[in-house]
């Protein structure tokens, strides 16, 4: 059984009665924290574009084209495919084969609606990457 508030012996203690203020992180801290979510999306998303200018990942002594990739997204067949060595799942209509808003099919890794931009641009890809990659550098500098 919880201990009960000396001040208001009917409520546990520890627990606001209603109408009192809760303080909880300051303004600055909490601005803070949504910068760093937004900076992340964006992140995530550039990032998914760079990876649709070659969406495979590579693990040995090369790291490149002549080592077998270990992660791959790809279309073949006229089906999506994600392959994790050996191991190939069907993903069509989400990664490696899907339509983009005009209806036209697009054999890239991630589709319009998961990156920045959402047309293919790597260039595009890289700047805004690089440019919130400052953003987050910034912020854990100070």
């Amino acid at each position: 059984m919880r201990p009960l508030d000396p001040v208001a012996p009917d409520r546990p203690a520890g627990r606001p009665a209603p109408g009192d203020s809760v303080y909880r992180h300051r303004l600055s801290t909490r601005l803070w924290h949504w910068t760093n979510v937004v900076t992340f999306t964006i992140l995530l998303m550039s990032g998914l574009m760079i990876f649709n200018a070659h969406p495979r990942l590579y693990w040995g002594q090369y790291g490149a084209n002549p080592d077998p990739a270990w992660l791959a997204i790809e279309a073949r067949d006229d089906k999506g495919l994600l392959r994790l060595g050996s191991l190939e799942i069907e993903t069509t209509g989400v990664l490696g084969l899907w339509h983009d808003p005009e209806g036209r099919l697009r054999e890239r890794a991630f589709p319009w609606w998961a990156t920045i931009p959402q047309g293919y641009s790597l260039a595009g890809a890289r700047r805004w990457h690089l440019s919130f990659a400052w953003v987050f550098a910034l912020g854990l500098a100070c």
